[in-house]
């Protein structure tokens, strides 16, 4: 009977066994008064089982012919937002809203995509919302805790840190984040049922003494926290990363994840927190019971090429793309992880597969219709997320400062909110300024073509939260790439040209790009040196009595070969140290993972001092520890290498043919010392040798860094300025 098959369906799936769903969900269906119920609930046995191309559909049905429930709506905004599309994800949420306007899951989804572009002030409305309806929600709790600590407001993160935890109390996540708020164990005494046998109160402490570095005291603390409250997941990830930095044996693994859609969802959250080494088990347990979800292999690839596991990241991205039915978004995944690899990253492989894509893409839409242009001032458009305290806008602010404003009118279409002082400058600058990241396609492309733009440029590319594929259409007369994930050729038919360098791009290098190349006579950006950089200290070597060399980049780019050199430089000088930073230490099974990776290499542990991410003064302060910093490859540094040099350290970098491997040859040619770059291993090993070897030659260029650099091309903004307009203009 089609109705006991509906609801034998419907328990089913609400005991999390969707699968078993599935075969009386589809009988149901045959009878047509409970045909779009069936529907609807087989659409979400289809998600709970990674099936997104089968639940799509069902969910477009059944949002049309059930016009009273916001939950089909709901779940497309699900799918478009892991699929990486906010905006429609966002358009979804809303509808559901419409719907049913108490429907909390879709204001936390609306909140979710509020804090990922930044947006911290609407992020807390909409949890606060959701909250109203879910008082007892801890997530929410969680959720308004994290903003909280965003807007620096310590007291109301407490505040939900605690709501969290009583509710929920083993919430690792959030007694972290309450043990970084509280000034001290006293503190504790704010938490609900403060003492000694709460398990809440036992795992903060717990995180307090591992903020305090007293690891064994921690652990005990943990096991406690485990004995007194229920079965945690990630109490036990928690425990395991602690053991594995004290080198003992882990404790069993745990459960396997209970739906494709929950493995997903939460391995953003882990991304989202740096917890990359949880990431990578998450996903791999989530494939192992589901297959090739192509999400699933995706963000694995992100998380392994995050943790510096160059192959294995690759050969996920693959998984991705030969199972995946949409193959942009995968091949766009692909191309994200190959600049790091020291095969995948040549130019030639790069631009295969950024070619890849755009032969992979939907036929061209029609291009909005072509007009004279009109007199008066250039009109330049720029479309980017980074327009703030970021890479992006530490490379591109003095140049568009100093476009000659009486030459160009400058429209910004910006993608993220970024309330900083940055951001205020690259304000001041425009002409007009909209922000754009809840648009779709092709609501942004109407919104850049009513301004007729003569020139837009994308600074976003294929990286995080870009939008080069909404321009399909060439909503203005010419679309330039610049800055933001520029690691090589787009492959995009549509990009007319790309701004770069001769050091970038030297001739004979066009057969690498599929855009015109627009070479500037200096480099190809301009930096904006931080007004807060503390000054340049005395060479660390004349005090410690040896060298130390250090590099401040993300662990992605270090690769096997980065590392084997690295090893082979510090046994050639044995009384040399080592200084690694970077955000990725900050997760303790990633930092374990990372140290047993660098002594497999060869790299003297005792040697090596390894630093996690920290505010922007401290990192820049951090460069007064190292008297030499050791560029990686075959992705170099770009904004590390301009902030070395700003802090008086001399850089030794390898070239390699990829853009992305030249951005430390284009910055140090550019501030006068194209002598620190090698062309193969032997030179960059002998270049850090000899700096090495030569003190007081070493002492006398860094006590006169920073001015070398202030009088540089690097960082002259009217300079970049002419020469960028200059550029503009010669395409029009």
């Amino acid at each position: 009977m089609p109705a006991v098959a509906l609801s034998r369906g419907i328990q089913a799936l609400a005991a999390g066994r969707p699968a078993e769903s599935l075969p009386l969900l589809r009988a149901a269906m045959q009878a047509p008064e409970q045909a779009e119920l069936a529907a609807l609930n087989l659409a979400l046995a289809c998600m709970a089982l990674g099936e997104f191309g089968e639940a799509r559909p069902l969910l477009l049905r059944t949002h049309a012919s059930l016009p009273g429930l916001g939950e089909s709506a709901f779940r497309l905004g699900v799918i478009a937002g892991q699929a990486g599309q906010p905006a429609q994800a966002a358009e979804w949420f809303t509808q559901a809203l419409r719907r049913q306007p108490g429907h909390a899951l879709a204001l936390v989804g609306l909140g979710s995509l509020a804090e990922n572009r930044g947006d911290f002030a609407a992020a807390e409305g909409f949890f606060a919302r959701a909250a109203l309806l879910t008082p007892e929600e801890p997530e929410l709790a969680f959720a308004q805790a994290r903003i909280a600590v965003a807007q620096g407001q310590a007291e109301r993160a407490r505040r939900h840190a605690c709501s969290c935890l009583n509710r929920r109390p083993m919430h690792v996540a959030a007694a972290r984040l309450l043990a970084g708020v509280l000034a001290d164990e006293a503190a504790l005494a704010a938490l609900p049922k403060a003492d000694a046998d709460s398990p809440a109160w036992v795992l903060v402490s717990a995180c307090m003494l591992l903020r305090a570095g007293a690891e064994e005291a921690a652990l005990a603390a943990l096991h406690l926290a485990e004995a007194l409250g229920e079965p945690n997941a990630d109490l036990t990830r928690e425990i395991n990363a602690l053991l594995a930095r004290l080198g003992r044996a882990p404790l069993p693994g745990e459960a396997a994840p209970e739906s494709a859609s929950a493995v997903l969802q939460r391995s953003t959250a882990l991304w989202q927190r740096h917890e990359f080494a949880a990431m990578v088990a998450l996903l791999r347990a989530g494939l192992a019971q589901y297959g090739p979800v192509p999400g699933m292999a995706m963000n694995l690839a992100l998380a392994l090429n995050a943790q510096g596991q160059h192959a294995e990241a690759l050969a996920a991205a693959e998984t991705a793309v030969a199972e995946a039915d949409n193959k942009v978004v995968a091949l766009v995944n692909r191309l994200a992880i190959m600049p790091y690899h020291p095969q995948a990253g040549r130019a030639e492989a790069l631009l295969a597969a950024a070619r890849a894509i755009d032969a992979a893409l939907p036929p061209m839409p029609a291009p909005c219709p072509a007009t004279p242009r009109r007199p008066g001032r250039l009109r330049l458009g720029v479309l980017s997320g980074g327009l703030g305290t970021h890479p992006v806008g530490w490379l591109t602010l003095a140049g568009l400062e100093h476009l000659p404003a009486e030459d160009f009118a400058l429209t910004v279409y910006s993608l993220k909110p970024r309330p900083d002082t940055l951001n205020s400058r690259f304000r001041r600058r425009a002409d007009a300024w909209h922000e754009v990241g809840a648009l779709d396609d092709s609501a942004l492309a109407a919104r850049i073509a009513a301004d007729d733009l003569d020139v837009l440029l994308d600074m976003g590319g294929f990286g995080e939260g870009g939008r080069p594929l909404a321009l399909r259409g060439k909503p203005c007369r010419k679309l330039v790439k610049w800055v933001g994930s520029q690691f090589s050729t787009t492959g995009l038919a549509h990009m007319d040209a790309m701004l770069t360098d001769r050091w970038e791009t030297p001739p004979g290098f066009e057969r690498f790009y599929t855009e015109r190349l627009l070479r500037l006579p200096d480099g190809y950006v301009c930096y904006t040196p931080p007004p807060y950089a503390p000054p340049v200290g005395l060479l660390p070597a004349l005090a410690n009595g040896h060298v130390t060399f250090g590099c401040f980049n993300n662990l992605a780019k270090l690769t096997d070969a980065v590392l084997q050199a690295w090893a082979m430089l510090l046994r050639r000088l044995p009384q040399a140290r080592l200084v690694l930073q970077t955000h990725a230490f900050a997760d303790a099974e990633t930092l374990a993972l990372t140290a047993r990776r660098l002594a497999a290499q060869g790299l003297p542990m005792a040697r090596l001092t390894l630093l996690s991410g920290c505010p922007h003064p401290e990192f820049l302060a951090n460069y007064a520890r190292i008297d030499i910093a050791l560029d990686p490859f075959p992705y170099s540094g770009g904004l590390t290498v301009c902030e070395a040099l700003w802090m008086g350290v001399p850089v030794v970098a390898l070239a390699s043919d990829s853009f992305a491997g030249r951005h430390a040859l284009s910055h140090l040619s550019n501030a006068g010392l194209p002598q620190w770059v090698a062309t193969d291993l032997h030179g960059y090993l002998q270049r850090a040798e000899a700096a090495a070897a030569d003190l007081p030659a070493l002492a006398q260029l860094r006590a006169g860094l920073r001015d070398q650099v202030r009088a540089s091309p690097l960082v002259d903004g009217p300079r970049f300025g002419r020469n960028l307009a200059t550029a503009l203009r010669s395409i029009i």
